[in-house]
């Protein structure tokens, strides 16, 4: 045993002594624990006495207990109970009590378990909070009252179906804990991504937006590590408040083995929160610049007496201005979900999210610039658009999960989600690039949109582990179902606004009021009757231990993809929707993944991992005619990493990756272009155009001395694109690449100062980018195929926070944000439109209250 080891053993071990010494100052109990199964034994006891006992079940099945009755201290019934067992017990600062093996291990479980609500764990009841140590500020010497970056012996949904930690992982995958999110004020997904390692987001509008990893588009999101849902397109606009859910896992690179067919930029999880046994509240109110007040409630606890029925419900509410001109947005979030253990093997939830949200003054395009590339220098409070413009919205969300256990550590996890979307629009903007001399090119647009979107996800998995030559493997087995439905929207034009009329039309950019232009009459331009895609998996693992610190692991994926879409458009002259275009096609295929992990020291390991994705083009016809359908586009990504724990309360983590996209159709000169078959497949192309992301990033996250956390993330990205044009890069998904920054910072730290100001924690971070550049060609009002090239030079944000603990229940805080002030471009786009400034400086007040 290390140095370090043989010391964090004997710090917890005194720890625990004391606080065992603690809890048998306690009144002794009249106590009545059957004989039986020991995890049901604990969850009795701790209903009975009030302790809360955390564990991972694992390590606890298969033991019995003899039970225990009569009248007791807490802490001696807990020690019968365990009688006969190689199990110990560790404590946290506030009181809670850990059962487990090994002393390491067991705080590194206190360091995740206590970050935030793990599924690995059960945590019972509550102890009363003037029992808890933090109530008179000392905090024992070794271990961390919160540990809110570092998450170690986790068990993530992404990447897995088994609950793999983040260090047993073999890609790289980012977590924004709980306590994460409400130490940096992050009340959106948006505002997640943002803080996320290797993430770039492009923030088109408040519910128009794009993630991407390592050059690409991240399609995929999924639900408690569920099904794959689709990110986008359909009507479907997934713009998640994180008042829902209890922290946000992002895998970078490729996952086609758990998300399906899509791009190989990553996957997005959303973790909801869970019931707990353990009565809490928290409560928390917000008030900010440009008159934005929030206010969120969460409760949770026991709906029985024996603690096998819980509930939770979670509601926010948000009203604010934006920093531009005219909008402003009203967003309403009601969340609830119970849990019931049917029996001590089997688990049941259920839930449901409801979501309102109102866009006033809404845009779904950014600013133009000059026809050359050149800056209008209009300013961030600029809006191009009225506020009559809108974008309302209503969401709504039904889940259920079941898990059942069986034998000593296999579990049986089915995951259903129905999401249904709906909303209504009516939005007018500026548009065109500018001629430097004559100032002419911008012209008014308005449109309307209804749509209504539905998803259904289903994912049934099975896993467990199973002993062979005397070693430990690993197995996974599956099959999910993905299926979106946008049939039914409904495209309009605004009479008298281009491209349907020219009422308004030209205007001078420089001297314009988008409230002096009407809301007026729509007129139908098209609908989709018909507009839906879905696939199927079926998936296994398979993690081999070739040797005590050597892990093999095999698997594959069989997928199946279809989509349908019907577009109907209006023709004026009938006064009805004219003749369908119909497009249709389906494809399959096999993807492989294999990594190997190495433990080559006690909290060290290296690995080395391959996987594949893929996308279908079925769609696109190679010649001769009447054509073939292409094959999929594959999506490889390589990737080899170092990931430590150190001292049970820090993350390491580094890797060098290189994802090659291979095979995406382009025009095949050899035949005349625009030929369309009877399935709305096009015809002629050849598969010729690759794509090549390569760099390294690495991340630190958790205690790096007593009081003192941080997280931070680099990244370094070099991307080419060989065999393609613009359009085709635009279209294959990777149309990031040359917005992609060539190195990314996020940072961010926080410092709880001790002794007689330990009521007072610092906090403190910054976004660092090197500088993007676009360049194209665009075609204006008059003159075709101008050129433009503009750059968005590299920035930093400065973004700060205190935090001050009133009581023992109530904190005050203030953040800021962009607290120097820049101003930068966080979208550049093309010289016609979709320029975004970034936000400026910004402050808000939040007094939260936790029970």
């Amino acid at each position: 045993m290390s140095m370090s080891s043989m010391i964090r053993s004997a710090v917890l071990a005194a720890i625990s002594s004391a606080a065992l010494v603690a809890h048998a100052a306690e009144s002794p109990q009249a106590l009545d624990v059957p004989a039986g199964d020991l995890t049901s034994a604990l969850k009795i006891l701790a209903m009975q006495t009030n302790v809360e006992l955390m564990f991972r079940g694992e390590e606890l099945a298969g033991f019995q207990t003899q039970g225990v009755s009569g009248t007791l201290l807490p802490s001696e019934a807990i020690q019968r109970l365990l009688e006969g067992t190689d199990l110990k017990i560790f404590v946290d600062p506030d009181g809670a009590l850990l059962i487990g093996k090994e002393p390491g291990q067991a705080n590194r479980r206190f360091q995740q378990i206590g970050s935030r609500s793990a599924s690995a764990a059960v945590r019972l009841a509550q102890a009363p909070s003037s029992e808890r140590t933090q109530a008179n500020d000392t905090v024992p010497v070794g271990i961390e009252t919160v540990n809110v970056f570092g998450t170690l012996d986790n068990e993530l949904s992404v990447g897995s179906k088994s609950g793999l930690s983040l260090r047993e992982t073999p890609k790289s995958v980012t977590v924004v804990t709980r306590e994460r999110i409400e130490a940096q004020n992050l009340t959106s997904l948006v505002d997640a991504m943002n803080q996320t390692t290797g993430v770039t987001v492009a923030n088109y509008s408040p519910v128009s937006n794009a993630y991407f990893s390592r050059g690409f588009l991240v399609q995929t999101i999924q639900l408690d590590g569920g099904a794959p849902a689709f990110l986008g397109g359909f009507g479907s606009f997934l713009t998640p408040d994180t008042a829902e859910f209890d922290h946000v896992e992002m895998l970078r690179g490729v996952d086609g083995m758990y998300s399906g067919a899509g791009e190989p930029g990553g996957v997005i999880n959303l973790v909801r929160k869970r019931a707990k046994a353990a009565p809490a509240m928290t409560v928390s109110a917000s008030a900010g610049s440009w008159d934005s007040y929030r206010g969120e409630i969460d409760v949770t606890g026991s709906l029985a007496q024996d603690g096998r029925l819980r509930g939770r419900a979670v509601g926010s509410y948000e009203n604010k201005s934006y920093f531009y001109d005219n909008a402003e947005s009203d967003k309403r979030l009601g969340f609830a979900t119970i849990e019931y253990d049917l029996t001590p093997s089997t688990l049941l939830i259920a839930g449901g999210s409801y979501q309102r949200r109102k866009e006033d003054g809404y845009t779904g395009r950014g600013l133009p610039r000059y026809n050359n590339g050149a800056d209008l220098h209009l300013g961030p409070e600029t809006s191009l658009t009225p506020k009559w413009s809108h974008w309302y919205s209503t969401t709504k969300e039904m889940f259920a999960r079941a898990e059942q256990s069986y034998g000593a550590s296999g579990v049986v996890k089915l995951n259903f989600t129905r999401i249904e979307e709906s909303s209504d629009s009516d939005y007018m903007y500026a548009f065109g690039a500018i001629n430097p001399t004559t100032l002419a090119g911008a012209q008014v647009r308005a449109f309307g949109d209804q749509y209504s979107t539905t998803q259904e996800l289903l994912d049934l998995s099975a896993s467990g582990k199973f002993t062979l030559f005397g070693l430990e493997h690993r197995y996974t087995v599956g099959t999910d179902y993905s299926r979106i439905d946008g049939g039914g929207q409904k495209l309009f034009f605004l009479t008298g606004y281009a491209p349907f009329g020219t009422t308004y039309n030209a205007i001078n950019l420089f001297d314009f009021d988008p409230n002096n232009y009407p809301q007026t009459a729509r007129v139908p331009r098209g609908m989709y009757p018909v507009n839906q895609q879905s696939q199927n998996g079926f998936y296994g693992t398979i993690g081999i231990q070739l040797a005590e610190p050597l892990r093999l692991t095999l698997g594959g994926r069989y997928g199946t993809y279809r989509y349908e879409q019907v577009y109907q458009p209006w023709v004026l002259a009938t006064g009805s929707y004219g003749t369908p275009s119909v497009t249709r096609y389906d494809d399959n295929k096999f993807i492989p993944s294999v990594a190997l992990g190495w433990d080559f020291a006690t909290d060290w390991s290296a690995y080395a991992s391959y996987a594949e994705t893929y996308k279908v083009q079925a769609n696109l016809l190679q010649g001769p005619l009447p054509g073939t359908p292409l094959d999929p586009i594959t999506g490889g990504g390589f990737e080899v990493g170092v990931k430590g724990e150190l001292f049970g309360v820090l993350n390491v983590a580094g890797a060098v990756y290189r994802i090659v996209r291979e095979n995406q159709g382009v025009q095949d000169l050899a035949y005349p272009p625009g030929t369309v078959s009877s399935s709305g497949s096009s015809c002629c192309y050849i598969q010729q155009q690759d794509i090549t992301s390569e760099g390294f990033d690495a991340e630190i996250s958790g205690t790096v001395l007593p009081g003192w956390q941080m997280f931070g993330g680099y990244t370094y990205n070099q991307n080419k694109s060989e065999g393609g044009t613009a359009s085709t890069v635009y279209s294959s998904g990777a149309y990031y690449l040359d917005r992609t920054p060539r190195h990314m910072v996020k940072l961010w730290t926080t410092w709880q100062l001790p002794n007689a100001l330990s009521r007072w924690t610092l906090n403190g971070g910054v976004v660092w980018q090197t500088e993007t550049s676009v360049s194209g060609t665009v075609v204006t009002n008059t003159a075709t195929n101008v050129p433009f090239t503009f750059t968005q030079p590299g920035y930093s944000l400065l973004n700060a926070s205190v935090q001050y603990r009133l009581t023992d229940n109530l904190t005050l805080g203030l953040y800021g944000d962009n607290l120097l002030d820049k101003t930068y471009y966080r979208v550049i786009s093309n010289s016609v439109t979709d320029n975004y400034y970034g936000s400026p400086r910004s402050f808000v007040f939040t007094l939260r209250g936790q029970w």
